[in-house]
């Protein structure tokens, strides 16, 4: 069952953290994400909705079996390569402690394998998702066929950044998608967002107009913005909003809205799963980076 932030809150005796640096726990500088789930199958209030929040949560909006079932397929394929503690559940997906096995492999085969799975793809390529965005983009939908697969160990965490430095030579009316595979509680890294970041005109112009992959010259580390998210927020104002998951929630936003994750620091040792992946009207131009069966991914310059 999820609990409010404001409950986690209350009950943690030290404050979230990301990459170390610490959000402010003052609710006027972190809150809690807001569902959109009286808007589904209202696509003009769903638009309204995005442009105005620049997200859209959805709680029990997926097949919740399903999910676990992509769940059990990605640890199943992480146990293979001895990254799960296999003394524990398997779909606990507790770290091992080792990487080792990742040594022994083709990493490139293996994280094919890892985001091509009939379960994973039964989840973010076809059924709710597709119909979500059929609706609310008004036509036929072209999924990026790459799906980004995050395992996320403790002590691990994802800086601030807009998915446009990655993926930005097709349509700006390009959506993320990014779905727990499984429960996502506060200590184990979910996402979290900066408020009205999307309407911020500033970073749009400069760090928003980086392609990781042309310019290779700049401040912004493998694409982030910062790992600070409190220099982010001193700077640019706005609340980091974020909140626990379960499995079946879906959070759907554009490509210019900052967001990063928390650290994981799970007392259990569990890996946080999750993948990205995202959708697009399929009358619109896409970035051939991240389409077919074998995407050049960042290897196309």
């Amino acid at each position: 069952m999820v609990r409010s932030l404001a409950a986690v809150l209350s009950r943690n005796a030290t404050n979230p953290t990301s990459h170390g640096y610490p959000f402010d726990p003052d609710p006027s500088k972190l809150g809690e994400l807001r569902d959109a789930n009286s808007l589904l199958g209202n696509p003009v209030a769903l638009r309204e909705r995005i442009q105005e929040d620049g997200y859209l949560l959805f709680r029990r909006y997926l097949d919740r079996d399903q999910v676990l079932a992509a769940r059990r397929e990605l640890a199943e394929k992480l146990a293979s390569v001895g990254l799960i503690d296999r003394s524990r559940p398997l779909t606990d997906a507790i770290y091992s402690g080792s990487n080792a096995g990742l040594g022994q492999i083709d990493r490139a085969t293996f994280a094919k394998n890892l985001r091509t799975g009939p379960a994973l793809r039964e989840v973010v390529h076809r059924g709710p998702v597709i119909q979500f965005f059929e609706t609310f983009l008004g036509g036929e939908i072209r999924a990026l066929d790459y799906v980004w697969v995050r395992n996320v160990r403790v002590g691990a965490a994802t800086g601030c950044h807009f998915d446009w430095v990655y993926m930005g030579r097709g349509t700006r009316n390009l959506y993320t998608s990014w779905i727990p595979m499984g429960e996502v509680p506060l200590s184990d890294g979910p996402l979290a967002i900066l408020e009205g970041s999307h309407q911020i005109a500033e970073l749009q112009n400069t760090y928003g107009a980086l392609d990781v992959d042309r310019d290779k010259e700049t401040p912004y580390t493998g694409g982030w913005l910062t790992k600070d998210v409190t220099a982010v927020q001193a700077r640019y104002g706005g609340r980091w909003l974020t909140a626990e998951f379960e499995p079946g929630d879906l959070l759907v936003f554009g490509m210019f809205l900052l967001h990063c994750s928390l650290d994981n620091r799970s007392p259990e040792g569990r890996i946080r799963l999750s993948t990205d992946t995202r959708y697009q009207r399929a009358d619109e131009p896409a970035d051939e980076r991240w389409v077919g069966e074998e995407p050049f991914g960042h290897g196309m310059q």
